[in-house]
């Protein structure tokens, strides 16, 4: 794809529970990040409760060892195939991930792990988030999608959840909204997220 043409980054939500803080936190970042984007470069949510996939799939070859570029029906599971055909119309992602018991949710591993060329030399931003941030969450991530070989974002964004939220609930309370303010994460974000317009450009 050239320079010049409209480039395409996906705002992925990964965790599927209900209830859940994930589209909540979401919105938030969209009311930062979209007023940022460029003429060229669109943003998309997708939500991976609205794209469930096969934990156990019949293919006989692994992701890696399908043909590339991946043709049209190259998985034996329709519902693969219409990951791939999602992710494969992005050209960059933004992984918006909770902090499950020092990991990432299962959702979004298996959504990384059904496919690999779709992903691959594309750029990838990791916010993160749980009662301390996300942060171990966020380490392992990206360790997984340096080896889908993304191209990794340096900046990350670690949001905790202030004091007396309630971590089962949907919803961001004040006290945590007052703590992003007072620790800047609005900079931070906007800062992250230059970092990712600068490689999609690149």
């Amino acid at each position: 794809m050239s320079n010049t043409a409209v480039k395409r980054v996906a705002f992925v939500i990964a965790s599927t529970r209900t209830p859940r803080a994930g589209p909540t936190i979401a919105n938030t970042i969209l009311e930062i990040i979209n007023p940022l984007l460029p003429a060229k470069i669109t943003l998309t949510v997708i939500d991976l409760k609205d794209h469930p996939l096969p934990l156990y799939t019949a293919d006989p070859i692994i992701p890696a060892g399908v043909a590339h570029p991946v043709p049209d029906n190259a998985y034996a599971d329709p519902a693969t195939n219409a990951w791939s055909a999602v992710i494969c119309g992005f050209d960059a992602f933004i992984f918006l991930t909770p902090q499950y018991n020092w990991g990432y949710p299962a959702s979004l591993k298996l959504a990384l792990d059904a496919l690999y060329h779709e992903w691959t030399g594309k750029p990838a931003l990791v916010i993160s988030y749980g009662n301390r941030g996300g942060g171990k969450s966020a380490g392992q991530l990206r360790q997984v999608l340096a080896g889908l070989r993304m191209r990794v974002c340096e900046r990350g964004v670690e949001l905790p959840f202030g004091e007396g939220h309630n971590l089962g609930g949907g919803l961001i309370g004040s006290e945590t909204n007052d703590r992003w303010r007072a620790e800047n994460k609005k900079v931070e974000m906007v800062q992250a997220w230059d970092e990712l317009v600068a490689l999609v450009n690149a």
